[in-house]
């Protein structure tokens, strides 16, 4: 299967825009691993964007509350998780979910804050002001 892993600083993105439509019919590399039926851990593959200033991590949760969230930094980890095992009703992919990341080495660890609006959780990882793109002038 044609899918693009990069590795930028510690954040793993991937790229299946590549993948060909006759390699997902017809590939049978993975035919015995991967599961017979969806399940429902598969949706939440986070979107991890990096942007000249920060990264942002965003995850689709809905219905949940943002007390339902834990994230916390250890060293250099970042773990993003909720459980919502005690709604009674609730449209999350999951009752429990939990993703750990290494942070990048340019990043402002003290920065780190996180948004819920709208059933998406977005982290802002902010990156330090020496690895942010800058003009250097001509003397």
């Amino acid at each position: 299967m044609n899918m693009e892993v990069r590795n930028m600083n510690g954040l793993t993105f991937f790229n299946n825009s590549n993948v060909d439509i006759f390699d997902k019919l017809f590939d049978l590399d993975d035919f015995w691993t991967r599961p017979a039926i969806r399940t429902d851990e598969d949706k939440h593959r986070p979107s991890v964007k990096d942007l000249d200033d920060k990264y942002d991590i965003s995850l689709i949760a809905p219905g949940l509350d943002k007390k339902d969230f834990s994230i916390t930094v250890g060293g250099n980890h970042l773990t993003i998780g909720y459980d919502a095992s005690n709604k009674k009703e609730s449209y999350a992919y999951a009752t429990k979910y939990t993703k750990t990341y290494t942070i990048p080495a340019d990043c402002d660890v003290e920065g780190i804050s996180a948004t819920y609006k709208n059933g998406v959780m977005v982290v802002t990882l902010p990156k330090a002001e020496s690895a942010k793109p800058r003009t250097i002038q001509i003397k």
